[in-house]
């Protein structure tokens, strides 16, 4: 008899073990999956996530019924985004963009729209305190909190929840979420852009976008400027300037919302052609391209090229007139995602061939 309870708990435990792993490859960022192929948009992770259900670990589901805590918020973290590739990265670490997070009659929805993270648990709200179980990073736990709502801002403050080694904890109250309900807050709305590459019409100057690495084409530029320019000092006649809130990262820099600017000048009359390598993983956003203050280009980088996990690519300016010339990158303001600039390319002989 002993033997009988002895082996169904083992049966238990590894029923429980096996639900957890499927369901965080399930729910893991899509740069560790197969997914991360290929440029997924944030709509359909999200989209996805809302079909799906939490799953009975060793607490049962809540009853379908809705509570006063019922909706969308969102959130803009001010830390550093995430731009690295991470095949394992920590469960709800509080990186920088944006995050949503969704009650909704006993399931909570939780998604970091720059690489894809997400999660799902059930949920009870008893007064002012919300318990969360049933999340597939740590269905042995409860976590409680306690809950107000007021001028369209959520806020959560912790009460016990060691999920993910306190992350989630961390994660849920380290700031407030506004309410979708209350206002057009950052990731309440997708963008949706149909183009992701625009070059706008009658320029003086020929744009060309190149995918890859453009160090590594038939004919790469004559020059280079190192993006991270306080690690290695441009050519002379160049200069490389950038927000002071741009991130080092080795040679590169890694411009977003603060730090959303990067840009180089030249007072080499002999150059035909200049341009910007961007290059990184996946997560790369929406940026656009500045010749002399006027845009000549602006998409989705990470859509340019994708080769074994790297996005991106370079974009030149040619048919240049003599004189001191300026080539500034910017990200934009709706997309909260980081772009790794690599940085700025010089030709003489009429600009790159791939």
């Amino acid at each position: 008899m002993e033997y009988k309870k002895i082996a169904l708990s083992f049966f238990l435990l590894a029923l429980i073990v096996g639900m957890a792993i499927v369901f965080t490859i399930l729910f893991q960022p899509a740069s560790s999956t197969n997914m991360g192929i290929s440029r997924i948009a944030p709509t359909s992770v999200w989209d996805s996530l809302l079909q799906a259900t939490p799953f009975a670990y060793l607490t049962p589901l809540p009853e379908l019924a809705a509570s006063p805590l019922d909706g969308l918020y969102a959130k803009v973290n001010q830390s550093w985004p995430q731009w690295w590739k991470c095949l394992r990265c920590a469960d709800y670490r509080a990186a920088g963009g944006i995050w949503k997070l969704q009650f909704d009659k006993g399931v909570m929805r939780i998604f970091y729209e720059v690489n894809g993270w997400r999660s799902i648990s059930s949920y009870t709200v008893e007064g002012n305190r919300l318990y969360l179980f049933n999340d597939p990073y740590c269905p042995e736990h409860v976590g409680e909190y306690q809950w107000s709502v007021a001028d369209g801002q959520l806020e959560l403050r912790t009460v016990n929840d060691p999920c993910s080694f306190d992350l989630r904890a961390e994660n849920l109250s380290k700031q407030s979420w506004l309410s979708c309900a209350a206002g057009d807050a950052p990731g309440c709305t997708e963008k949706r852009i149909a183009q992701t590459s625009i070059i706008p019409a009658g320029l003086s100057v020929k744009v060309e976008v190149f995918g890859g690495d453009s160090r590594f084409f038939a004919s790469p530029p004559d020059l280079y400027a190192h993006a991270n320019a306080d690690d290695m000092s441009p050519p002379k006649g160049i200069q490389v300037s950038f927000a002071e809130e741009s991130i080092p990262y080795g040679l590169q820099r890694v411009i977003w919302w603060n730090g959303d600017w990067i840009e180089t000048a030249a007072d080499d009359n002999s150059f035909t052609a200049m341009g910007v390598q961007i290059l990184g993983e996946q997560t790369i956003g929406w940026a656009r391209v500045l010749f002399d203050g006027e845009e000549v280009w602006r998409g989705d980088t990470a859509a340019i090229w994708e080769k074994s996990g790297r996005h991106g690519g370079y974009i030149q300016i040619s048919g240049l007139e003599p004189g001191r010339h300026t080539l500034r990158v910017e990200t934009l303001g709706f997309d909260y995602r980081p772009v790794t600039v690599a940085s700025f390319g010089f030709s003489e002989g009429g600009g790159v061939s791939p």
